[in-house]
C-alpha cells in the first residue's frame, strides 16, 4: 500500500498574470530595498451613504498632501472631493496630514484622524477633527495638542465622544461644552478602551459606543491593578529606559471588566449585571436597535462557553439570550447583525461542526439555520432586505479558496457570485447593490474591481500588475495532498525551481506558522516579498514546502480541536510526517531538510530542532514562543486550558523541555522590544542551550517589536542574514 500519494496539482485559471521574465536572478536588495515591487491598491475606500459613489484617498503627482476622491458607480467618473489642502488646523492654519477618515451617516461630515502615534499594534493616539463638507470648516474634537482616542460622532451628529487619559468625554459641537463621563481613569483603570491582552487577542481597542438615539453611552471599564507588569529595556541614549506593560501570562490574573451605561439626560451611570464571576471575559458589547437593551457577550475564563446577554439599560438587569459551548473553545462573535425588523439577528456558530449562519430573535429562539454542509463560512457581510439575500464568503467548493456567495433567506438557495479561482473579499455598498471586489490567486496579485451584487464586474479599479515582476521568472507553488502514516490527509504546497530537474536532488526548506485555526495552504497571492524571497531561494537550488497540519483552519471544528491541550503535538508530528513524505520523493535530498517560521512558526522551529531534531538539519526561529506559560492568558488558555489544570500539557508543548535533544544548526532571532512574544522566551531557551554547551546562532534587534517594525534596513539585514544562514547550513 502506497503510504504517500500526491492527490492534486492546482493550476489557477481565469485571469492570471503568470509572470515570466528574462531569467534574471533576484537579490535580497531587489526584494527588500529597491521598492520596485510595491503593488497598487485602492487606498481606504469608504462608501457614501447613498451607495452611488465611494470615496478613496489619492495623492496627486507632485502634491504634498493626500486628497479624498469620489468614484461614481454608474459613470465611473473620479473627481476630487476634499482637497488635502482644505484639511487644516483652525488654530494655526497648518495643513494636517491625516491617517484615517470616516464619513458620517448623513454624508455631510468627515472625522479626520491626524498626528497619529503608535500604541502597541495600532496608531490610536491622535488628534481628531470634525470637517463640515459644505462649509469646509474644521472643528477640533479636543482643543489644544492633546492626543485622544476613539472619537465618534453621536447619531444626530451634534456631539462627539472620545477617550482622553483613560476617561470618556463628550463635546457638544454646537455649544463647545465638554462633559466628562467617567472620572476614575488611571494607569490601572481604563474606561472606553481595552487593555493590552484584550486588544491583542480579542482584536478590539475601542470599548465604548453611542446608543441608537444618542442619549446614552455604553462602555467597558477595565480594572487592571492586579495584572502583573512585564518590563524590558530600551537601549537608546546614554542610560536607556525601561518600558512596561500590564501583561497577563497564562494562569495569571486578568483585568476585571465591568459594563456601564451613561445616561446623558441624568448624568448617571447604570452598571450592567454581568454575573457574580469576575474572572471572565466581556469581549463585545453592542446596542439592540431599540436602544433599551445592551447586548453583552460573556465568556468564561476557559473560553469554552459564550453567552449573549441582554441587559436593561435603565436598571442593569440582564438575561441570557443564547449560549454557545464547546468541549475545547468557542470563538467571539463579531457578526451579530440585525435585520430591518430590529428583532431578528444573524449569529454565526460552529455548533454543527462547521462555522455556519443562523437566524435568532431577541427571545433566544432559533428561527433558521441559513447555511449547512461540511464547509466553513468566513465572513458575513449583511442582508439586502429587498431581495432577501444574505451575502457571505466561504470555502464551500474547496478548502483552498474563499469565494463570495448569497443565500436567499426565503428559498434557502445559495449561489456563488465570484468566478475567478482564489481568495475573494467584498466591501458592499450600504444598499448591497454593488461592491468593491478584491481577489487574488497564486499567479495573480490582488485585483480590485467594482461589481454588481450579482458578481458581474462593472469595471476594473486597480489592475496591480507590478511591472518589475516581468523581469524575473517566478517560482509558483503546486498544491498537493499527502496521507500521513496514521491515515490522515493533509494539504500542502510545494514550490520548485523554475528550471526544476527531476533527476537532481534538492534540499528543502519548510515554512510553518501552524497556530490553531490558521491556514497557510491557500490559493492566494500572499505577500509579494515572501513569494520573491522563496523564488530567490529556489534560484539557489532549494525547494520550499508548507503543510497545514491537524489543528489548522478551514476543515471544521473537530479538525481544529485536535490542537487543544497540547498545541505542539500535531504541529510537530505532522511536520515530521511532511519530512517523511518529502524523503519519499526521488528529487529530494533526504539529509538536507530545514525549517523556519516567525512567532508561532518560530515556536514550531524550536520544537523541530529539539524534540524533532532527527528530522531537521537546520532551522530559523524568529520571535519564537518557547513555553506557553510565558505567553498571554487569552491565547494560551484558549488552546491549552489553565496551566494549573493542564501542567502536563504545558510541559509537553514547551520547547524548554527538549533542549537536551538539540543537535545544532539553529538561528534564533528576536526583537528586544517585542511586547507580544517577549524576548524572555528566547533568553530562557538559549540559557538552556548554553548550560549544555550547545552551539547556536542568535541575532537580536534592539528597539524592534514582534514584526521588527521601525527604522530602515531591518528587513534587508534580517533576510540577508537568513539567506546566508540557509546557504551555509542547509
Amino acid at each position: 500500500m502506497q503510504r504517500f500519494i500526491v492527490i492534486i496539482v492546482l493550476i489557477a485559471g481565469g485571469i492570471n498574470f503568470l509572470f515570466g521574465g528574462t531569467g534574471r536572478e533576484l537579490t535580497v536588495e531587489d526584494i527588500f530595498a529597491s521598492g520596485k515591487f510595491r503593488g497598487q491598491y485602492l487606498n481606504s475606500p469608504r462608501w457614501l451613504p447613498d451607495s452611488k459613489a465611494f470615496a478613496f484617498l489619492k495623492r496627486d503627482e507632485g502634491a504634498q498632501y493626500t486628497s479624498i476622491y469620489k468614484h461614481g458607480v454608474e459613470s465611473g467618473e473620479e473627481s476630487k472631493w476634499i482637497d488635502g489642502t482644505d484639511v487644516v488646523d483652525p488654530a494655526n492654519g497648518d495643513t494636517l496630514r491625516f491617517t484615517d477618515y470616516r464619513i458620517t451617516p448623513s454624508g455631510t461630515k468627515i472625522i479626520f484622524k491626524t498626528n497619529a502615534r503608535r500604541v502597541w499594534r495600532r496608531f490610536d493616539d491622535a488628534r481628531y477633527f470634525v470637517f463640515d463638507i459644505a462649509a469646509k470648516t474644521m472643528t477640533p474634537v479636543r482643543e489644544g495638542d492633546d492626543l485622544i482616542r476613539h472619537a465618534k460622532l453621536s447619531p444626530d451628529e451634534t456631539m462627539v465622544g472620545y477617550v482622553f487619559e483613560n476617561n470618556i468625554y463628550i463635546k457638544n459641537l454646537n455649544t463647545g461644552k465638554v462633559t466628562q463621563v467617567t472620572g476614575d481613569g488611571s494607569e490601572t483603570i481604563l474606561n472606553g478602551l481595552a487593555d493590552w491582552v484584550y486588544e491583542e487577542e480579542f482584536g478590539q481597542a475601542d470599548r465604548w459606543t453611542w446608543s441608537p438615539d444618542g442619549k446614552k453611552i455604553a462602555f467597558c471599564r477595565s480594572d487592571q491593578k492586579d495584572v502583573p507588569v512585564f518590563s524590558w529595556v530600551e537601549y537608546d541614549g546614554t542610560y536607556g529606559k525601561v518600558r512596561s506593560v500590564r501583561y497577563p501570562k497564562a494562569g495569571q490574573k486578568n483585568s476585571v471588566v465591568t459594563v456601564g451605561v451613561y445616561h446623558l439626560d441624568s448624568g448617571n451611570t447604570v452598571w450592567m449585571d454581568t454575573g457574580k464571576e469576575v474572572d471572565q471575559y466581556i469581549p463585545r458589547i453592542q446596542w439592540a436597535p431599540n436602544g433599551d437593551e445592551l447586548l453583552i457577550e460573556r465568556m468564561n475564563r476557559l473560553q469554552n462557553k459564550l453567552e449573549l446577554l441582554g441587559a436593561n439599560v435603565d436598571n442593569g438587569k440582564s438575561r441570557v439570550i443564547l449560549t454557545e459551548t464547546d468541549s475545547c473553545w468557542v470563538d467571539v462573535v463579531d457578526e451579530l447583525i440585525f435585520l430591518d425588523d430590529d428583532k431578528t439577528f444573524i449569529w454565526p456558530s460552529e455548533r454543527d461542526g462547521y462555522r455556519h449562519i443562523y437566524l435568532y430573535n431577541l427571545e433566544g429562539t432559533l428561527l433558521q439555520q441559513v447555511t449547512h454542509g461540511k464547509w466553513v463560512v468566513r465572513t458575513i457581510y449583511g442582508v439586502d432586505e429587498e431581495t432577501g439575500r444574505l451575502y457571505f464568503s466561504a470555502n464551500k467548493d474547496t478548502p483552498l479558496e474563499w469565494h463570495l456567495f448569497w443565500a436567499d433567506l426565503r428559498s434557502k438557495k445559495i449561489k456563488r457570485i465570484s468566478v475567478e479561482p482564489g481568495m475573494h473579499s467584498a466591501n458592499f455598498a450600504p444598499d448591497f447593490s454593488v461592491f468593491i471586489h478584491n481577489y487574488s490567486n497564486i499567479v495573480t496579485p490582488t485585483q480590485t474591481v467594482l461589481a454588481r451584487a450579482s458578481g458581474h464586474t462593472i469595471r476594473q479599479l486597480v489592475k496591480n500588475d507590478i511591472p518589475a515582476l516581468k523581469e524575473y521568472d517566478l517560482a509558483y507553488p503546486e498544491f498537493i495532498i499527502f496521507t500521513t502514516s496514521d491515515g490522515v490527509e493533509l494539504r500542502a504546497k510545494i514550490t520548485k525551481p523554475v528550471d526544476f530537474d527531476p533527476n537532481k536532488k534538492y534540499p528543502v526548506l519548510i515554512y510553518g506558522y501552524s497556530g490553531p485555526a490558521s491556514q497557510l495552504v491557500r490559493n492566494s497571492w500572499g505577500r509579494v516579498s515572501s513569494m520573491l524571497w522563496y523564488t530567490l531561494l529556489t534560484q539557489k537550488g532549494y525547494i520550499i514546502f508548507t503543510v497545514d497540519q491537524r489543528g489548522t483552519g478551514g476543515r471544521g471544528k473537530a479538525f481544529k480541536n485536535l490542537a487543544y491541550g497540547d498545541i505542539g503535538k500535531y504541529m510537530l508530528k505532522d511536520h515530521i510526517e511532511a519530512v517523511k513524505y518529502l524523503r519519499s520523493l526521488p528529487f529530494v535530498d533526504a539529509d538536507r531538510i530545514g525549517i523556519w517560521g516567525w512567532s508561532g512558526g518560530g515556536y514550531l522551529t524550536l520544537m523541530a530542532m529539539t524534540k524533532g531534531s532527527d528530522y531537521f538539519k537546520a532551522g530559523i526561529a524568529v520571535a519564537p514562543v518557547s513555553d506557553f506559560r510565558l505567553y498571554d492568558s487569552i491565547w494560551s488558555e484558549r488552546y491549552m486550558g489553565l496551566p494549573q489544570d493542564n501542567a502536563a500539557g504545558y510541559d509537553s508543548t514547551s520547547a524548554l523541555s527538549y533542549t537536551g535533544k538539540y543537535k545544532g544548526g539553529l538561528l534564533v532571532v528576536h526583537g528586544l522590544s517585542d511586547d507580544n512574544v517577549h524576548a524572555q522566551n528566547t533568553m530562557q531557551f538559549i540559557q538552556k542551550l548554553q548550560a549544555k554547551a550547545k552551539p547556536f546562532r542568535i541575532m537580536v534587534y534592539p528597539g524592534k517589536n514582534h514584526s521588527m517594525i521601525g527604522g530602515p534596513g531591518v528587513y534587508l539585514h534580517l533576510y540577508k542574514m537568513m539567506t546566508d544562514f540557509i546557504v551555509k547550513n542547509l
